[in-house]
């Protein structure tokens, strides 16, 4: 996604989709040292650092850098940088479980947020069609998280108004078995995560090819759909 601002920044995203996290690090590390970047170029590197932080864990430090970071690209007024902020603020938020947990009115704002993006994504002609692609599958799946949190909740007590089933863990899904941790480090920390994947975002994890993917995606559904 982010080879489109600088080739560095794709190498360093290759590792960080083969499960390389530490080493995506250092590479975006060894960039911004090494390589006179432009605006457009930093912004790109922190959002892909984000996301770095993100696959890490480190929800919180990710949040409020990509936070910083949407609000320089609507000032800077670069459209696919505005949509890959976006994407990115949205992960963040998704990590802290804020997609779960937020009101209806912020959910509205997080759906909103998605729509601007993709009908900036229609309007944009010098990206390749693989790269909006991506993007359009990654804008759908936050839609589709906001979805199950609104869809797959039943009442509970008058001071509560949800009991959420995106807050499943991964371990009840059927196959993950000691898979768990490993599924855990490339971001996917419960079963609504797991059930909105695609089956390539598997794959680069050890042990998971394509077939067991789809597997233990269908099998996430199944659990989300009792």
């Amino acid at each position: 996604m982010f080879g489109v601002y600088l080739d560095g920044l794709r190498q360093a995203e290759d590792l960080l989709n083969k499960g390389e996290h530490s080493e995506a690090m250092n590479q975006l590390n060894l960039l911004e040292k090494g390589v006179e970047l432009d605006e457009i170029e930093k912004l790109a590197a922190m959002l892909l650092n984000c996301q770095i932080m993100i696959k890490l864990g480190d929800y919180e430090k990710s949040f409020l850098l990509a936070k910083t970071a949407f609000r320089k690209s609507m000032e800077i007024s670069h459209p696919l940088l505005v949509v890959d902020s976006t994407i990115t603020f949205l992960d963040a938020i998704n990590g802290l479980g804020m997609l779960y947990d937020s009101s209806s009115k912020d959910q509205k704002e997080f759906v909103q947020m998605v729509s601007r993006s993709e009908d900036i994504l229609k309007t944009i002609t010098d990206v390749g069609k693989k790269d909006k692609t991506i993007r359009t599958n990654h804008l759908g799946r936050i839609k589709g998280i906001i979805e199950y949190s609104k869809v797959k909740t039943v009442p509970v007590k008058k001071e509560k108004t949800k009991a959420k089933i995106a807050s499943l863990p991964i371990e009840q899904v059927k196959g993950v078995g000691q898979k768990a941790a490993d599924l855990r480090r490339a971001g996917f920390k419960d079963a609504s995560q797991l059930a909105l994947a695609n089956p390539e975002d598997l794959t680069p994890i050890k042990g998971i090819g394509l077939a067991s993917a789809k597997k233990l995606i269908d099998s996430a559904k199944e659990l989300l759909n009792k």
